[in-house]
């Protein structure tokens, strides 16, 4: 890999660099110069999304007709119209029905004095093609809140059960959603507390599966923390449960030892889980699964063996957490240490992408984490996977190591809160970039943009990108205009944000707006670009809509590699589900590849492919498609 700066050279950029009141950084202006044109716009008002609230967001092609759609909070949904504005698309026909929400009282009771009647919005909504028709279905889940633990076991108190249940969602192509069928996944009795989900083919089959995610049933209790679950779709919109007989079933108890045991199977229990993804880490053709812990607990990373089953090997490749394990805390905190599996990190994102252009996926880890926990807390990092020369193991760098020093309102007494990110080419020349969507703090929690150098550094873009976004919540990211470049949705999170703080820092902002942040410099760079959509065979072959496969673009000396998938992390990460490529000054692509995730790494490849287009791929076809721009 291209070694990354030192901490040591970083601290010399402060000489160098011209901070803005948003605390991010740039490249050095001349006070009598006019600041550069900003690489990003926030259009959203222009764009039909005035007034719109939100903080969860994901862009999505609701409907088939190529331009990306909008869904806001996991319930309010906008559909790109002709003219390139967002209109509100009430007639989808997903339910969120009222409901009466009773919580459980300490004393295992309905508690009916804070009982409310509210509109039932699922914990998690993913949109993919699961019956493999052409068009995207939606998949909620539910996060069950009607449990109660007694001391030494959780039961399940009926009077508090609203009766909503995950579901599946099978879409028309035309922007309307019917209830798929009922199966182990929609059961009455398959409750937990679901938090993410990862859509992809585990096996080879053609047919997508579900990775879910579950995090704590309550709060801090580690006591029957949810356990993750692999549910095989069967192509209709049904799923069953295959945790077990796949190897990935986890004790619902927590790990009481305080040394890192020789037997690894002691170290299987369940863990609260923020976030899932998947991604092919050791380029064997099998989608590898990435478990987001919270909690400062390991995270785990599941190998597929290709034979249906999964072996974890987190701790092997460092994917599990840093190899800072004593769990001390600074000195002032005046804690005793934690154990080793309480030393690691409260992961909840995880960019995927193949930054250094060596033909591997790195990866980088949106964690939250304090001042007063030290060592015993992991830092945001970046993990660069060094090859089958070294195992596929990763080398991590913190935040501090990879990435320029970032400045914290509250000077030592600083919080990460990197709880969303995303890798991109913003100005198309190659080379990705990274994004931190930073929130829930109220020391300096922004969007920012990371900008990569030809050396493989990075250096800090967020002024230039014109961002001002302070609270980020959820991203998504794709080109919602159709001009070549990726553009940035970005939600919007008031939490830890009092008043007060947004009158000092925010201008007074009241409401915490939706953002459409439309990318206006890969254009005026002259960069060319390609677009690449996916569509697979089904049974027999790859998911219709691609998820797993890899796009290979080589061009002037260079091959780059994008992965489709479908769920990152939390707060229902997801992005557009194609193969958006920078390619700089070239003017001709040598060689495009798709490699199939059907489990037989069948490869497919072109040549003389034209810049500057959206294209789209048919397994097994001899030539691509043209789409439209627009």
């Amino acid at each position: 890999m291209r070694s990354l700066p030192s901490t040591a050279v970083w601290l010399l950029l402060p000489l160098l660099t011209v901070w803005s009141a948003a605390g991010g950084g740039g490249d050095a202006v001349a006070e009598d110069e006019p600041l550069p044109a900003p690489w990003f716009v926030n259009v959203a008002a222009e764009r039909g999304l005035q007034g719109v609230r939100a903080k969860g967001v994901a862009f999505v092609d609701l409907n088939g007709d190529g331009r990306l759609d909008l869904c806001l909070d996991r319930e309010r949904f906008y559909r790109a119209a002709p003219d390139g504005s967002f209109v509100p698309h009430l007639d989808h026909g997903i339910e969120f029905p009222m409901i009466r929400h009773v919580p459980v009282g300490g004393n295992g009771q309905p508690d009916e004095a804070k009982a409310r009647d509210m509109a039932y919005v699922p914990h998690y909504l993913y949109f993919a093609d699961v019956d493999n028709d052409g068009d995207a279905d939606a998949v909620a889940g539910m996060h069950s809140w009607w449990e109660h633990f007694d001391g030494r076991a959780w039961h399940p108190v009926t009077a508090c059960d609203p009766g909503v249940r995950s579901t599946v969602w099978l879409g028309d192509g035309k922007g309307r959603f019917k209830r798929g069928p009922v199966s182990e996944f929609s059961a009455p009795e398959s409750f937990g507390p679901a938090m993410a989900l990862a859509l992809v083919d585990t096996d080879g089959d053609g047919l997508l599966d579900l990775y879910e995610g579950r995090e704590y049933r309550q709060y801090g209790q580690l006591v029957g923390c949810g356990i993750d679950r692999l549910w095989r779709g069967n192509g209709k919109g049904g799923f069953t449960d295959r945790t077990k007989e796949a190897g990935l079933l986890t004790r619902p108890e927590p790990f009481t030892g305080t040394t890192l045991p020789a037997d690894r199977e002691a170290l299987r229990f369940s863990r609260p889980t923020y976030g899932v993804t998947h991604a092919d880490w050791n380029n064997d053709g099998h989608a590898d699964l990435l478990q987001l812990a919270y909690g400062r607990q390991w995270n785990y990373h599941w190998r597929n063996n290709g034979d249906g089953t999964f072996t974890d090997v987190g701790l092997d490749t460092g994917f599990a957490g840093d190899a800072i394990t004593d769990g001390r805390y600074p000195a002032f905190v005046g804690r005793p240490p934690e154990a080793p599996f309480r030393s690691n990190g409260n992961t909840f994102d995880c960019a995927i992408g193949d930054i250094d252009n060596d033909g591997d996926l790195d990866c980088f880890l949106g964690e939250i984490a304090h001042f007063w926990a030290g060592p015993a807390s992991d830092l945001p990092s970046l993990l660069m996977n060094r090859g089958a020369e070294h195992g596929w193991a990763f080398e991590r760098l913190t935040v501090r190591e990879a990435l320029p020093p970032r400045p914290f309102r509250s000077g030592d007494r600083w919080n990460y809160g990197d709880l969303h990110s995303a890798f991109f080419d913003a100005d198309n020349d190659g080379r990705l970039d990274l994004l931190i969507g930073s929130g829930d703090y109220p020391d300096g929690q922004f969007l920012r943009l990371y900008r990569q150098k030809e050396d493989g550094s990075f250096d800090d873009a967020t002024d230039l990108a014109g961002f001002d976004w302070e609270g980020c919540g959820g991203i998504s990211l794709g080109d919602f205009d159709r001009d070549g470049d990726v553009d940035i949705l970005a939600g919007r999170s008031f939490m830890r944000l009092s008043k007060e703080h947004r009158e000092t820092y925010m201008s007074g902002l009241e409401e915490p707006l939706v953002g459409l942040f439309r990318n206006e410099v890969a254009n005026r760079t002259g960069h060319h670009w390609l677009n690449v959509r996916l569509v697979g065979k089904g049974p027999g072959g790859t998911n219709r809509a691609g998820i797993g496969a890899r796009v290979l673009v080589s061009a002037a000396g260079v091959t780059q590699m994008r992965e489709i998938r479908a769920g990152s992390g939390l707060s229902n990460h997801q992005d557009a589900q194609e193969a958006a490529f920078g390619l700089g000054k070239a003017t001709t692509i040598d060689r495009l590849e798709v490699r199939w995730a059907d489990g037989k790494g069948t490869v497919q490849s072109f040549t003389k492919v034209p810049v500057d287009r959206f294209l789209e791929i048919r397994e097994g076809a001899k030539r691509w498609k043209e789409l439209p721009a627009r």
